[in-house]
Order: structure tokens, then C-alpha cells, then sequence
């Protein structure tokens, strides 16, 4: 089909990333389906993202870790584009804490909104994207790749993620379907800084509420994020790590953990340590 036909579905679509990944996804002609839990923020969005363009843009609201409430989804996604050639899981949690104090209940919170939402939705996608040869991308983070200190359960639920995508990949590879990886270090967003301070107890150190539990990165771009998705569909690219200068620290870290423990406290460590 012509460019300006694909069909692509951003789950976490409303708001943050996943609202730039489906505004730079309609910029180069897809046609989208933004998905969120909220009524008035998917349609504002949508107001937002149709100003100005040309592709069609819609919304569903769905609670993504329900089965019966994706079934609905993808029905629809049927019934109104007919096919699917993206899928980008973007819906997440993150999390501060130390690991000591991770509560089972915790944990398995953050498996369901960061690892079971994208299992079901790639689940009930294989089949039309199957038929379209498309794409499915999951959104990673840096916790991905490492376990940094003082953010909770995230690392467990992201280096899930990540190992699912992989084995996705290579079951799904066969049947003409990419399945790639992006992991982003923090992105900007107007609350950072503010956004864990409520959950950030006197057991950790009034940094860990930064982005990334005060690692020492400068925030990115959603645009430069919303990019390398595009990437990552249109190039079938399998793993991508932004900013690209961390994939050789991450190697390094993983083939060598003594100096892999000792870059990740340099790039966390602060004064006050």
C-alpha cells in the first residue's frame, strides 16, 4: 500500500512520548490509533494531532492489561482500518525505591503496566501484522540494559520487557514481523523533577526523585525518541539505546561487571554519596 495508508497503533497515545511518537508517525503518513484510559485526554489529543495534517488520526479507550479490553481494541482496529502495519507498545510505569523495601504487590504492579500490556497487545497484533509484514516496537528504558540504584522495581520489569522483545523477535522473524527495542535514558518533560518527589521516602536521598534516580544525563528530546521508533519500523532495527554513546558503556558493562558497577556509579553518584 502507499506510504500514506499504513495504519499504526500508539498505545499511551494521549499524552508524553507516546503522543510524539504518534505525531511524528502521522507526519510521515500514517494513518493512527492513539490508546489511553481517558476519554477527554485521547480526544484532546486527537484534536491536537489532526490540527495541521493531512492522515487520519482516532482513539480507543482501553485498559491494556485486561484481555477481553484488548480483544475490543483490535477489533476495532479491524473494523476501521482493516489492517496494521506498527505496533509501538509505549504505555509504562516507572518507580523510586530500594530494593530491600520492594513489596511483591509493587512488583507485580510494574509488571503488568510495563511488560503484561505489551504481551497481550503484541499477542492479539500477530495477526495483522503478519498480513502487512509490519512492525511491532516496545519502550524500553536504560533500566533495560542496567539495574541502577534507587528505582524500585523498574529494573526488573524493564530488563522483562526486554528479554520478551527478544525472544519475540526471533519467534516472529520467520512469519515477516519485526519486533525491535528502543530504550531511552530520561526524557524532558515539564514535571521532571517533581514527578517521584511525593514517593521518595527518607530512605533515599532527595535525588533519587530526579530523572533516571539522578543519573547524570541531560534529558532527550521526545522528537529525538519519537525518531529512532521510526527507526526502528521503517529500518527493522532491532535495539536501539538513546543517547548512542551508552550502548558501548552498557557492552562494556556486561561483558566486564566489575567496571560496568563502576561507570554506572560514576554516571549516578553525587556529592552526597
Amino acid at each position: 500500500m502507499p506510504e500514506e495508508q499504513r495504519i499504526a497503533l500508539v498505545t499511551g497515545g494521549s499524552a508524553g512520548l507516546g503522543y510524539e511518537i504518534a505525531r511524528t508517525l502521522m507526519a510521515n503518513g500514517y494513518r493512527v490509533m492513539i490508546v489511553g484510559r481517558d476519554d477527554g485526554r485521547l480526544q484532546s489529543a486527537c484534536d491536537r494531532l489532526s490540527a495541521g495534517e493531512s492522515s487520519e488520526v482516532a482513539w480507543y479507550r482501553c485498559d491494556l492489561a485486561n484481555a477481553d479490553d484488548v480483544d475490543g481494541l483490535f477489533s476495532a482496529v479491524r473494523d476501521r482500518f482493516g489492517r496494521l502495519d506498527a505496533l509501538v507498545n509505549c504505555v509504562g510505569t516507572s518507580d523510586r525505591g530500594l530494593i530491600e523495601n520492594l513489596e511483591p504487590d509493587r512488583l507485580e504492579f510494574l509488571l503488568r503496566q510495563n511488560v503484561l500490556t505489551t504481551l497481550l497487545c503484541s499477542q492479539a497484533a500477530i495477526g495483522l501484522l503478519e498480513r502487512s509484514g509490519g512492525a511491532i516496537v516496545n519502550i524500553g528504558s536504560l533500566a533495560s540494559k542496567v539495574g541502577a540504584r534507587y528505582i524500585g522495581g523498574y529494573a526488573a520489569a524493564k530488563h522483562s520487557l526486554a528479554g520478551m522483545t527478544q525472544q519475540m523477535r526471533l519467534e516472529l522473524r520467520p512469519r515477516g514481523i519485526h519486533v525491535g527495542l528502543v530504550s531511552p535514558g530520561p526524557i524532558r518533560r515539564d514535571d521532571a523533577g517533581e514527578r517521584y518527589r511525593g514517593s521518595v521516602d527518607e530512605s533515599l536521598p532527595s535525588r533519587a526523585s530526579a530523572p533516571g534516580g539522578g543519573t547524570r544525563l541531560k534529558g532527550l528530546p521526545p522528537e529525538r525518541v519519537a525518531k529512532a521508533v521510526l527507526r526502528s519500523i521503517q529500518r527493522r532495527v532491532p535495539d536501539i539505546i538513546l543517547p548512542g554513546y551508552l550502548r558501548i558503556l552498557v557492552s562494556i558493562g556486561h561483558a566486564l561487571p566489575r567496571l560496568g558497577d563502576w561507570l554506572l556509579l560514576k554516571f549516578t553518584s553525587h556529592k552526597e554519596d
